[in-house]
Formats: structure tokens, C-alpha cells, sequence
């Protein structure tokens, strides 16, 4: 084959895969953005119940916590709860109730707290955080590996483009070899937009 046919294929490739990886870079970062700020609305509202769980930890001590270690240690405090025991076995039980009395309030229903269902909110606060983290995780996980994938095709993409000439018995083999490359890069991107898309925050 002629020669520039190489080319313009080893120079599509590079092109072809940076649209790719922008576009997926973009929905990524919209996604994230979007974890982060349910997390922020959760981080918040779990400060105040880490409060009356951990009378001894000062403001400052909670409000500085990231979300791993306020994730760790609202499931320290979900173990000092007793269900089934009266007032959860728990001595700030009271404080407990007041602030689900305040989430009651907000959502304008009419029954009172319990310790059954003190209990089973917080559990589900754990739930929701670990999930959370665990979408930002896969997130991150999926766009670093479709970026070392892009990357590497572009580089190999690139070191033998200014060659094009010289390894024009070669070419065959090599632009095969980075073709099947970049495929496999641009479906991996793809199904890792999709497994990603598909996770709900919940």
C-alpha cells in the first residue's frame, strides 16, 4: 500500500482517541461533581448525629473528618446502638430523638421517633455514604484505566508517525497492532461510560 496510507491512519488515531477520551473525561467529571455534592448534603447532616454519638469529640474534630473517616466512624457509632433494647442501650438517646424528630418535621409526616426507626435511619445514612464513595471509587478506577489505555495508544500512535516511510513493510503489523489497540480502548471507555452512567446515587 502507498505509503502516506499509513500515514493518515497513524495520524487519525491520535485524534480520533483524544475526542474520545474528552468527551469521556467531560461525562466522568460531570458524574463526580454530582457524587460530590450529594456527599457534601450527607456529610452534613451525619455531623450532626455524629455529635450526640460522640459527646467527647469536639466541633472542629467532626467538621475536619473526610468522607472515608466519617463513613468509619458513623459505623462505630451505629454499634453502640443496642436494637431492640429500650432507648437503644444508648445514653444520649434523647438527643437522638430530637433530631429525627427534625427530619420527621421536614418531610411533614406525623409520627414520632422510635428507636427502631433511629436506628434503621442511621443505618441507611451508612448505606448511602458507602455507595456513594464506592461510585466515586469505580469512577476514578474506570477513567484512570481508559486513560493509560488512550495514552498509550496515542504515544505508540505518535513515536511511529514520523517513521511512516521507512517501516512500510512493517506497517501492516504495527498499524494492526494499534488499531486493535485503540479499539479495545475506545470500548473499554465506552462500556466504562456506561457502567457509570447506570449507577444510581443511592
Amino acid at each position: 500500500m502507498d505509503s502516506h496510507f499509513w500515514f493518515y491512519t497513524l495520524s487519525a488515531i491520535p485524534q480520533t482517541l483524544g475526542a474520545i477520551i474528552a468527551l469521556a473525561a467531560i461525562f466522568v467529571i460531570f458524574k463526580l461533581d454530582h457524587i460530590e455534592n450529594r456527599l457534601q448534603k450527607e456529610s452534613r447532616e451525619i455531623e450532626e448525629w455524629l455529635m450526640p454519638l460522640f459527646p467527647s469529640m469536639e466541633i472542629h474534630e467532626v467538621t475536619r473528618l473526610d468522607y472515608s473517616a466519617m463513613l468509619q466512624k458513623l459505623s462505630e457509632g451505629i454499634k453502640k446502638l443496642s436494637p431492640g433494647e429500650r432507648n437503644l442501650a444508648f445514653d444520649g438517646y434523647n438527643k437522638l430523638c430530637d433530631l429525627l424528630r427534625e427530619v420527621i418535621a421536614s418531610y411533614k409526616r406525623y409520627y414520632d421517633a422510635s428507636e427502631e426507626r433511629i436506628y434503621e435511619y442511621l443505618a441507611e445514612k451508612e448505606r448511602i455514604l458507602k455507595s456513594l464513595l464506592e461510585v466515586r471509587k469505580n469512577a476514578l478506577r474506570r477513567l484512570k484505566i481508559s486513560l493509560y489505555f488512550i495514552v498509550l495508544s496515542i504515544v505508540a500512535s505518535i513515536i511511529f508517525l514520523p517513521l511512516y516511510e521507512s517501516i512500510d513493510s512493517y506497517a501492516p503489523a504495527i498499524v494492526t497492532t494499534l488499531v486493535i489497540l485503540a479499539v479495545s480502548a475506545v470500548v473499554y471507555t465506552g462500556c466504562s461510560v456506561w457502567d457509570i452512567a447506570r449507577r444510581q446515587l443511592r
